[in-house]
């Protein structure tokens, strides 16, 4: 490798508190020539009509069939306190996407756009080249490899975790302290294994590493993916180790007390 890359675990929030980066995390950035994310969001964008599309369930099938009359409840109730009038779109959705709205709720909502989109705009202010490492149809055909009865498992869970928005709050508590292992040891704690962790993790990673190596070859690359897909023995940080990489901890006292290019928040 001719350049440095950097490895950066990202959340997928809105919340003020995950944009609060050392110094070290402006001088990666400053220093790379591409930016790298799960997706290019842009291109995302554009292609909205197909992620709403798969978003729903298929033809014919509703929500409450995969639960008993008083587990739907449960969940309709949960949809209701959290989403509001959104909830009545609940009956025809695909769990795992009303586990994702859940999800986005439960935390603030202090930016117009999520950390991983946010990056992805300073990177273009800055001229550097975005790319993504997944396109929105792989990400799509991952979530379907989990099976419906599963993902329905996963919301009802979800539905009944007492004071979910503290666990919210802890994950994002775990983020902030760079504690990847705790972020790992909750996702399971949340019933995030199986087919879901080999479709949402395990297979995503091996793709990812074989995309980014071609990325990495003649240029420094500030990769910015979610946090869950770094560590473990199947994570980002493994896989390149296993391929030769040498791969480092960069850790704040080693950083300049240098001021970061941007804002905290767009």
């Amino acid at each position: 490798m001719r350049d440095t890359s950097y490895l950066f675990g990202t959340m997928h929030t809105r919340d003020a508190r995950a944009f609060q980066f050392g110094p070290e995390v402006s001088r990666a950035f400053v220093n790379s020539d591409v930016v790298a994310g799960e997706l290019d969001m842009e291109e995302t964008k554009r292609l909205g009509s197909t992620l709403a599309g798969a978003m729903y369930l298929p033809a014919g099938s509703t929500l409450d069939r995969y639960y008993s009359k008083r587990e739907y409840k449960q969940v309709m109730k949960a949809l209701r306190e959290e989403l509001g009038p959104l909830a009545v779109m609940g009956a025809k959705m695909r769990p795992f996407y009303l586990m994702a709205m859940l999800s986005e709720v439960e935390l603030g909502k202090d930016s117009s756009v999520v950390l991983d989109d946010w990056l992805q705009k300073q990177g273009r202010a800055m001229d550097k080249s975005v790319v993504g490492l997944e396109t929105i149809k792989e990400q799509i055909d991952a979530v379907d490899l989990i099976p419906l009865d599963e993902q329905a498992r996963m919301l009802l869970q979800q539905a009944r975790m007492k004071g979910h928005h503290a666990d919210a709050e802890r994950a994002l508590k775990n983020y902030v302290e760079g504690d990847l292992e705790a972020l790992l040891a909750q996702m399971v704690d949340d019933g995030l294994g199986g087919p879901a962790d080999k479709a949402l993790l395990q297979d995503r990673n091996v793709r990812m590493v074989e995309r980014l190596q071609a990325h990495m070859q003649g240029h420094g690359v500030f990769v910015a993916v979610g946090a869950a897909h770094l560590p473990g023995e199947q994570g980002l940080i493994e896989h390149l180790r296993r391929l030769g990489y040498t791969v480092l901890p960069v850790v704040r006292e080693q950083a300049l007390p240098e001021q970061a290019p941007w804002k905290p928040l767009p």
